[in-house]
């Protein structure tokens, strides 16, 4: 088999086809981003002079993003599975630090700081600044991508993927699910029409759009509203849900809490060892690597970490994500900070393979 013509920027690299096909390369700072997902994903390596002669077609751009997408998802949803196995499987006779559950991905602030997994909304206490939270929310996200329709936000918070980071979870085949969920609650949604306000074609139009309005059933996103779904996904992989939620003033409450929080006497004391402990364990597991340096640079100094003593007297630290834009709880043991979480959660960005060494 030969490719369809001698010019390589007629026809698209991994398939062939020369429908809707563009370069692979924008000469922006996310090229060797690309080159290097292709890789990882499809173990397809490419020099600099062969990326620069690539094109790809709409349909393998939309593949590699959904490959992507979908190893992300199993990754995520492995690491809170074997962080829940650990937590189980725990015994004190485990040298490495104890099991601090950090939750479905979130912060892990605990004591009486509000948890913020379940809705983002919620610190929000009545209807008018609801309302506001979610249109600032919105209003952050289009600052990004540009115009979301209406009906888009509405099927996005009817099916519970504006809530958290499952907003930077979607593929394209996410988006024929919402549609089929969407399709499934018309009846839903009509009865809602007193509750909601207005009158039943002006609701189905909030919900629907103005092209399936009056047919829902039928209802489907247009290909200009799928891209539009698509770059918020984008978005929130690239800037953190909680840029955008700090953005909506969501996480307003939460910080006035820590900050109303006592510092301990010693908190500047505490915070250098703090500091110390995470990027002393780093140092023991490290290699000559370009991806290593990268990842201890961004880790959290003394600037990055907050400690505080709850009413009870027991002391925390809230370590910081650079890559995630959130704070990792730990914990005091004795005079020995517990950084198990903040390890846990960086695996992520970068694996440290380690081996639990048993007590005699």
């Amino acid at each position: 088999m030969n490719p369809p013509t001698d010019d390589p920027l007629q026809y698209c690299r991994f398939c062939f086809s020369q429908f809707r096909v563009e370069p692979l390369l924008c000469g922006g700072p996310k090229d060797k981003q690309l080159v290097n997902l292709i890789s990882s994903l499809i173990q397809i390596e490419l020099d600099p002079n062969q990326a620069a002669t690539t094109v790809i077609c709409s349909m393998c751009r939309q593949q590699l993003t959904e490959f992507q997408l979908f190893r992300d998802r199993c990754n995520h949803h492995d690491a809170i599975v074997r962080q829940k196995l650990d937590g189980n499987q725990c015994s004190q006779n485990d040298v490495w630090f104890a099991v601090e559950p950090l939750g479905d991905g979130e912060d892990s602030d605990g004591g009486n700081v509000p948890p913020m997994k379940d809705d983002p909304l919620q610190d929000a206490s009545d209807v008018v600044s609801k309302r506001r939270t979610r249109d600032s929310f919105w209003r952050a996200i289009s600052q990004d991508v540009g115009v979301i329709p209406d009906h888009i936000k509405q099927a996005l918070e009817l099916t519970g993927f504006y809530r958290n980071a499952s907003l930077g979870m979607i593929s394209p085949t996410t988006i024929k699910q919402i549609e089929q969920d969407m399709r499934d609650t018309v009846e839903y949604v009509t009865s809602s029409t007193g509750s909601l306000g207005g009158n039943r074609w002006e609701v189905l139009r909030q919900y629907y759009g103005a092209v399936y309005c009056k047919n829902p059933s039928k209802f489907k996103f247009l290909a200009g509203e799928v891209q539009t779904i698509l770059s918020i996904t984008a978005a929130v992989q690239e800037n953190g849900i909680h840029e955008y939620l700090s953005k909506a003033g969501v996480t307003q409450n939460r910080k006035e809490l820590l900050n109303a929080a006592d510092k301990p006497d010693d908190a500047e004391t505490l915070t250098e060892k703090l500091a110390d402990k995470i990027q002393d364990y780093y140092r023991q597991h490290a290699n000559d690597s370009e991806e290593f340096g990268d990842f201890f640079a961004r880790l959290p100094g003394v600037d990055k970490c907050v400690v505080r003593q709850r009413e009870d007297g027991t002391i925390i630290g809230l370590m910081y994500c650079s890559y995630c834009n959130m704070h990792l709880q730990v914990t005091r043991d004795g005079n020995s900070w517990r950084i198990h979480n903040f390890v846990k959660h960086c695996q992520q960005h970068y694996r440290v393979e380690y081996r639990t060494v048993k007590k005699k």
